[in-house]
């Protein structure tokens, strides 16, 4: 069976529908958009905190990455902009090339190479999800296991918790170049500092947005929270004169979230330093997207391209760097969930989102000026669940020990490394674990059975015969090929045996190493006297075969072809060459 080959990239994936768009489309992509815009504000700053940046930040992401993203996926659901995920892995990356590379500035110096830092990380992924795209390498994140996934979110799970633990509690951060484990050990140690107005303002935005949701699931819950906890803390300074809890206007935000747009500046001296954290950022966005665009594509009996979704992420971070103080743009969970809820038709309910939420911002600015952070901590909060799927994680544990371990290395090494750090050591995990298991060939030994067809025979057993089958399958690669060559030596140490068959029906991927192994093992039993025979020739076996000359070596009368309609056929044919072969030169 031949698998779909990937689509080519369209430039303009957008026409198709926009030439049958009609105007009951529009009105359930248009109702969509309005809701999903209400729930992007409130979020879009939240994670623009989250990330240490100005809220003008996730703003921004929120209108451009959604509407480019959108414009030229593949998804007709997908609501792209600033995610959880991407939001801590950002703050801890810029946190530490800060205090790597440049711990003795301060001030606006600070603030303005804050930005600059940015701008070279969202170029960066943008160019390498657009060449991800062309070139089919984010086909490699598909040796990223589910495990590795679960356990990074766990530990950007707990990140978050602790993060704003100091926001809903009214504590003065720590360093944010530490590592989560210390953050927590530091939130821990000044939980006397707590300050109980903004520990309370926090507390009820929590309560009223868990609640909310579930008694007006469709509503833009987030907002309505976040107009209540600002006219709380409003009425506590207003009627009771209390003070000292944060609002976004302990930040210094401008006067209006305009931008102009401006050329990038391409800094190679930083780029060389920030590349592994934005080499990670890059891929975890690919992730966010292919997992979401894939779940919900699937739920409504739609099909995606995940290159060309690869193709439109890298399209809009990389217009994004033209937004200076930008967020990079990936995948949302939450408000992907809102716009499938309110029955949007077509990708226009994202762009239309996009575009709602700039003229949202544009004439509401002075009100968020007011959102208390407590109440932006509670939604972050609030939302991290979203991260955690409990039954995939049990699943994992309880599938096996190895990916019980595999799961929870990645999780412990958000806990000690730097996020970015440990997100390629999941990699590195998820790969060392198929490779260990690919490495082992799967080497069983035949017999034809009193019926004349081909049955196990057990290990167990002390075999003695002159001609002995030797099945292989798997992936046949140098990887493999040393633990191959042991086992057919061990067979051949038995001086009993005349001949093998070495049976190949279930081989892939042979290589130049595991010619070399088979060779080795036919010169072994040719000088003593011995014979190797080939049953289950495919035709890419054959044609590496071939090619390295293994055909004139061992024979052609020695080499038989699988046959689809009877497997075993080829091995018998092989079996009676074998037995002709050492009958006729056996001593008389």
């Amino acid at each position: 069976m031949r698998l779909p080959r990937p689509g080519s990239i369209s430039f303009t994936p957008f026409i198709k529908e926009l030439k049958r768009y009609t105007l009951p489309i529009f009105r359930d992509d248009l109702s969509a958009a309005l809701a999903v815009a209400l729930m992007t504000i409130p979020q879009s700053i939240a994670y623009s905190l989250l990330a240490d940046l100005p809220p003008t930040a996730g703003l921004f992401s929120a209108i451009f990455g959604t509407i480019f993203s959108a414009a030229f996926g593949s998804s007709r659901q997908l609501i792209s902009g600033p995610s959880t995920g991407i939001a801590i892995l950002l703050q801890t990356s810029i946190a530490h090339v800060l205090h790597t590379y440049f711990p003795a500035v301060a001030g606006p110096a600070r603030d303005a190479l804050v930005l600059h830092i940015l701008t070279q990380f969202v170029i960066v992924m943008g160019l390498i999800q657009v060449g991800s795209s062309f070139f089919n390498v984010s086909k490699l994140l598909q040796f990223v296991s589910r495990p590795v996934i679960l356990g990074y979110f766990a530990g950007i799970t707990v990140a978050i918790a602790v993060s704003q633990g100091f926001s809903f509690m009214g504590i003065p951060p720590s360093d944010a170049s530490l590592t989560i484990l210390f953050q927590g050990w530091y939130l821990l140690l000044h939980l006397g500092q707590i300050h109980g107005w903004t520990l309370l303002v926090g507390a009820l935005s929590l309560g009223c947005l868990l609640a909310l949701r579930i008694r007006l699931p469709n509503w833009p819950n987030a907002l309505l929270m976040i107009i209540g906890a600002t006219l709380l803390t409003k009425g506590l300074a207003y009627f009771l004169g209390i003070s000292g809890i944060m609002t976004l206007a302990n930040y210094e935000l401008p006067a209006e979230p305009f931008f102009l747009p401006t050329f990038p500046f391409i800094d190679l001296d930083l780029i060389s330093k920030i590349f592994p954290a934005a080499l990670a950022l890059a891929f975890l966005a690919i992730l966010e997207v292919f997992s979401i665009s894939r779940a919900f594509a699937a739920r409504e009996g739609q099909s995606v391209q995940p290159n060309q979704d690869v193709f439109s992420l890298g399209v809009s971070n990389v217009i994004l760097s033209f937004v200076t103080g930008s967020m990079p743009a990936s995948g949302s969970a939450t408000r992907t969930t809102l716009n499938v809820r309110l029955h949007a038709k077509t990708r226009f309910a994202a762009v239309f989102s996009g575009i709602i939420t700039g003229i949202i911002c544009l004439f509401c600015w002075p009100l968020v000026k007011e959102i208390p952070l407590a109440a932006l901590a509670a939604l972050l909060i609030a939302t991290v669940h979203t991260l955690m799927d409990w039954n995939e994680i049990k699943f994992s544990i309880r599938a096996t020990r190895a990916d019980a371990w595999v799961f929870f290395l990645t999780f412990f090494s958000c806990l000690i490394f730097t996020l970015d750090v440990a997100f390629f050591i999941g990699i590195v995990i998820s790969i060392g674990s198929y490779l260990k298991k690919s490495a082992m060939p799967h080497l069983v030994e035949y017999a034809f059975n009193s019926k004349g067809r081909l049955s196990v025979v057990n290990p167990k057993d002390d075999v003695h015969r002159k001609v002995r089958i030797i099945g292989i399958g798997g992936d046949l690669y140098f990887a493999t090929a040393d633990v191959f060559q042991t086992a057919l030596e061990a067979v051949a140490e038995d001086k009993n045996v005349q001949a093998i068959v070495l049976r190949l029906n279930n081989v892939h991927h042979m290589d130049a190493s595991m010619c070399l192994a088979i060779l080795r093992l036919f010169e072994s039993l040719k000088s003593s006297g011995r014979y190797l025979v080939i049953s289950g020739l495919t035709e890419e076996v054959w044609h590496v075969f071939h090619r390295a000359g293994m055909v004139k070596k061992i024979s052609l009368d020695n080499l038989y072809f699988t046959d689809e309609t009877n497997p075993q056929f080829s091995t018998w044919k092989a079996c009676l060459r074998a037995q002709e072969l050492v009958h006729r030169h056996s001593p008389s």
